[in-house]
């Protein structure tokens, strides 16, 4: 046993030799006395984390990696999802002895980035958040689902071109139910089936100022990796009819335009199972979404920074005749964090002043009913009588008013108020039984200390100010 350890420890060194190594703890804690958008009920709702973020460089070889605990005080279930927060893919219930009033639960989050790069290229594996595209919130792949599994590249082709591929590993939250007598229901959950996702993008600078980007991803599952998938410069549709045309494929394009150092334009259009050869028909399978942005920097003030975007969702996208290829992962959407059937309008203006900095947001969001008829008529090409949001659908109305301090060493305070507006409060997209919704008007303060851990983005990061442990 003892010759065991030896060799472990005589590995690591020779590992972190000749290597930088930077280790620093994660704290964060965030208050709301009504609850904000976390619930429809006013109820003081407590959120609060803590964990260890690290970074190895050796030589070409980087190993980014965090793991921190959080728990939710306040409330009894998983906070509300129709919020731009990143889902939760795990939790627990505290037990008794530690939360008699039965209104606490904990959830981790685990990431770690392994990459080598050169010059022109990095190859990557891990456990992390991906976002694709210029918008603040991404079409096609955005931070509201959890972290997956994924392996790739990113190459610079050359300095007007670059490409990057991914394939990683979803959770489908469908049973697999030949599996499940395996465990003999022990543990907190049950074996899902397999889905995965694979994508590619281009990048090209068409001029000095101005970026395009084109993506193409797939979903699939109920089998395992497809090495057909695998292939980074293979067109994912022409593959999938080899596969039996089983499979989810999705298209998008973005275009990012610096019209001069101030102002900035960008835009993004998904397709989603697009049927080129119907697209003028009247049967036309054009499934899309579309999302139009302007961001600013020093407009009044130096440093100060604006932001105006508008994204709608087509109710026909994300989704898929068979359910293990939905663009989905732990419940949550890949793309657009309001899913399918959505809207949303969202302005932000931030500057620094007197040590200070002020940050004001406002958004107004939308969703529908996302039912299984729906899902039905739209491979029955039966569209005639759909209206948006026709029957019953949630808004959220958020003007929000932070102030962030840099008070010690990289710890973090923050200071606000939520004005909140929301319709239906309680809404499930995916049910009929929508009997027991909310009309919710409130004004909720906001309370935060945040130490290498950003709150707004929920990303944790080593702030060179902080106290940290270093190697080298």
């Amino acid at each position: 046993m003892m010759k065991k350890i030896s060799i472990k420890i005589c590995l690591i060194i020779t590992l972190l030799n000749g290597s930088d190594l930077v280790i620093s703890p994660i704290f964060y804690s965030s208050y709301e006395p009504l609850g904000g958008t976390w619930s429809t009920e006013e109820n003081n709702i407590l959120l609060g984390g803590w964990g260890i973020v690290s970074e190895i460089n050796f030589e070409k070889f980087h190993i980014y990696s965090s793991a921190y605990n959080n728990r939710f005080i306040g409330i009894t279930r998983k906070p509300n999802s129709f919020t731009k927060e990143q889902g939760v893919a795990w939790w627990k219930p505290v037990d008794a002895a530690n939360n008699p009033n039965n209104n606490a639960f904990d959830f981790d989050v685990s990431n770690m980035k392994l990459s080598y790069e050169d010059k022109k290229f990095i190859a990557f594996l891990g456990k992390f958040n991906r976002h694709w595209g210029p918008g603040n919130s991404s079409l096609t792949i955005s931070n509201k689902s959890p972290s997956f599994v994924q392996f790739g590249f990113n190459w610079s082709i050359n300095s007007k071109i670059n490409f990057e591929y991914f394939h990683g590993s979803l959770k489908s939250l469908i049973i697999d139910s030949i599996h499940t007598d395996y465990y003999n229901q022990v543990g907190s959950g049950k074996p899902n089936v397999n889905r995965f996702i694979a994508g590619h993008r281009i990048e090209i600078k068409v001029l000095p100022n101005l970026n395009i980007g084109a993506n193409e991803l797939v979903v699939y599952g109920v089998r395992n990796i497809d090495l057909m998938y695998c292939l980074p410069f293979a067109p994912f549709i022409s593959l999938q009819q080899y596969l039996g045309d089983l499979d989810n494929i999705q298209w998008s394009i973005d275009f990012n335009w610096n019209l001069n150092k101030k102002l900035n334009l960008y835009g993004a259009f998904l397709i989603d199972e697009w049927m080129p050869s119907t697209t003028f028909d009247k049967d036309e399978r054009n499934w899309f979404a579309y999302q139009f942005g302007v961001k600013s920097n020093n407009l009044f003030f130096k440093n100060d920074r604006a932001l105006i975007e508008y994204t709608w969702t087509d109710h026909r996208i994300y989704r898929h005749r068979f359910s293990i290829n939905d663009f989905y992962n732990h419940g949550y959407p890949i793309g657009f964090w309001g899913g399918p059937h959505a809207e949303e309008l969202f302005l932000n203006y931030s500057f620094e002043k007197f040590n200070l900095i002020f940050d004001i947001e406002y958004s107004f969001s939308k969703r529908g009913e996302l039912s299984d008829e729906m899902l039905n008529n739209q491979y029955n090409n039966n569209q005639d009588d759909f209206e948006r949001y026709s029957n019953i659908y949630e808004s959220i109305e958020l003007l929000k008013v932070l102030i962030n301090k840099n008070i010690y060493k990289g710890l973090n305070i923050h200071l606000g108020v939520n004005i909140i507006n929301w319709k239906n409060g309680g809404f499930d997209p995916f049910t009929n039984s929508n009997n027991n919704l909310v009309d919710v008007n409130k004004k909720s303060y906001y309370l935060g200390l945040s130490y290498n851990f950003d709150i707004n983005k929920q990303k944790p990061f080593i702030n060179d100010e902080s106290i940290r442990l270093s190697y080298d």
